[in-house]
């Protein structure tokens, strides 16, 4: 009974789905019949119609036939099919050929595309036809107008084109041929190389425009501004030349000649209407004209800055010159009393060597402004050069004099040192002493000897003539590491001293009860009198906390007190 069911149920669900499927594709079939009834009720006849209001001659004649054909094989033939295969669609649907059915709507859709792309297409090219009929004969009016405007701009100012009037007037009666071409083209059908036509005009009347409005003052800056400019060039040339400037160097009547031909290529190019070629020769020319002018001032001012500085760069040599002699007799002085390294003298020697050079130079510098014969612009650099010459050798011999200061000041700043340590040494012996031990350690004993060995060698350091202050650096590095080492074993010393005493001292309470810490003692109080404080402290640390747990952090505690007490 259940597989019953399950039959009738699966043949139910087979029945409604089979139903709803052919539903959809009937939908599609309608969606398509309205697709290519929305089609064939396309204007394209109502567009046709505006075409042949046109001349129908030429060009125009041809469009209207190809289209005209190409709608009626539209209507008469491509649709047709696609109502004949929506018809096979629906006997398929009919006979549950499903598949087939399937694959022929996807036809039919891909056929309307492309029948809507013709369609389209063809409305596109009417219209464009149609509106480069209006835009042509709207464009030519305004374009005939630019033309007039031109030629009598040319006739009333053709002074100021110069050579160029002539080509102007060639290039403005060829204008005036393509509005003849224009008009048979238009009067032949032909609207589209009609269009192309205008375009053409329009891009020659505007470009004539152009070079109309800037031909004037690009023949006024070749005729006039820029010769003016060389003239003027020349006679501050030959002023300065009188003047005693070398100008030798700069070629500038040879530049100016080239630039005079410059101007006379420029002026072939505005007179063969290449306009922007001479554009871009003026704005050279101006650069290259700025340049020379540039280069004149700075002869200007070359000769200005050697008038002025000569006189000061000479003071400064000298006052120079007189700070090295009193360098050199405070190094002489120096070297008696301190050993120089070989690196200071070289460089000292340097020095002077270098100051020999730059007085040298600077008296040829001098012969030669005496000469004339050299470009105040050359001398200049020349002295730019010396001046910063001179800086870093006064830098130099300013380091090289700082340290000799250096040396004297090294010196005492070193016995200030070993005055110092000294005190650090003698405040050592006040804390022994003042600690009443009964001796010292061996190990100790060694430590204060090589501390005093140490100062003692800083003293025969400073004494030596000429002194080495390399050496007496070493010979202070040493013996600060000794005497603040021996400093910090005097008071470790001393607090394991004490500390082992006040320990001994407290674990006397315990010595009778305890057998071990009597022992234990009387071994601390061996050590401790024979100068091993701190193994005397360990041992009796070792023995009280045996007896007493934590008894040796009371004896601290107490210890410390009673130094702060006294403190």
């Amino acid at each position: 009974m259940e597989i019953v069911w399950i039959v009738l149920l699966l043949g139910a669900g087979v029945i409604i789905y089979n139903h709803m499927y052919r539903k959809k594709m009937y939908r599609e079939i309608d969606r398509l019949e309205a697709w290519k009834i929305e089609l064939m009720n396309r204007p394209v006849p109502d567009e046709l119609a505006k075409v042949k209001q046109l001349n129908m001659t030429g060009e125009t004649e041809q469009l209207f036939e190809r289209w005209r054909q190409q709608w009626d094989e539209i209507v008469a033939v491509k649709l047709p099919n696609v109502e004949e295969q929506l018809f096979d669609t629906e006997t398929f649907l009919d006979k549950y050929r499903y598949r087939q059915a399937r694959k022929l709507l996807g036809q039919i859709e891909d056929g309307l595309r492309r029948l809507e792309e013709e369609v389209h297409q063809i409305i596109d090219e009417v219209n464009e036809l149609i509106g480069s009929e209006e835009q042509s004969r709207t464009e030519i009016e305004e374009l005939r107008a630019v033309h007039r405007e031109v030629k009598k701009t040319l006739l009333a100012y053709r002074y100021t084109f110069g050579a160029a009037a002539d080509l102007l007037d060639v290039r403005l009666t060829e204008a005036e041929k393509q509005f003849e071409s224009f008009a048979k083209l238009t009067e032949a059908g032909n609207y589209l190389a009609a269009r192309g036509v205008v375009q053409e005009l329009k891009q020659e009347l505007d470009s004539l425009a152009m070079m109309m409005e800037e031909i004037p003052a690009l023949l006024s800056e070749c005729q006039t501004s820029l010769p003016a400019q060389l003239a003027e060039l020349a006679d501050g040339y030959r002023e300065m030349e009188q003047s005693g400037y070398i100008l030798d160097h700069l070629h500038i009547e040879r530049t100016l000649a080239e630039k005079q031909e410059k101007i006379g290529q420029c002026l072939a190019m505005i007179g063969e209407l290449r306009i922007e070629e001479a554009k871009q020769t003026v704005a050279e020319l101006k650069e290259e004209i700025d340049t020379l002018y540039d280069l004149l001032e700075k002869e200007v001012l070359a000769n200005q800055y050697v008038q002025t500085e000569m006189p000061r760069i000479g003071g400064m040599l000298t006052e120079l010159a007189a700070e090295a002699k009193e360098t050199s007799a405070e190094a002489m002085f120096v070297q008696q009393s301190y050993h120089l390294p070989p690196s200071d003298l070289e460089k000292y020697r340097s020095i002077e060597k270098q100051m020999h050079q730059l007085q040298k130079r600077f008296l040829l510098i001098e012969d030669r402004v005496a000469e004339a014969k050299t470009a105040y612009s050359l001398l200049r650099e020349e002295l730019e050069q010396l001046v910063g010459q001179i800086d870093m050798m006064k830098e130099e011999h300013e380091q090289f004099r700082l340290m000799l200061q250096a040396l004297r000041k090294d010196e005492l700043i070193a016995r200030e040192k070993l005055d110092d340590m000294r005190k650090k040494l003698s405040e050592s012996l006040r804390l022994v002493q003042k600690s009443r031990l009964p001796g010292l350690p061996e190990p100790y004993a060694l430590e204060l000897t090589e501390a005093k060995n140490s100062l003692q060698n800083v003293a025969a350091r400073l004494e030596e003539k000429p002194l080495d202050m390399p050496a007496v650096d070493r010979a202070l590095e040493e013996a600060k590491v000794s005497v603040e080492r021996l400093y910090e074993r005097t008071v470790e010393m001393i607090e394991q001293a004490s500390l082992a005493e006040r320990t001994i001292q407290y674990g006397n309470r315990y010595r009778r009860r305890y057998p071990a810490v009597h022992k234990g003692l009387e071994e601390a109080e061996f050590l401790f009198r024979h100068y091993d404080y701190e193994e005397a402290l360990r041992q009796a640390v070792a023995t009280i906390e045996s007896v007493e747990p934590g008894a040796f952090d009371r004896v601290q505690k107490l210890w410390q007190e009673d130094n702060e007490d006294e403190q």
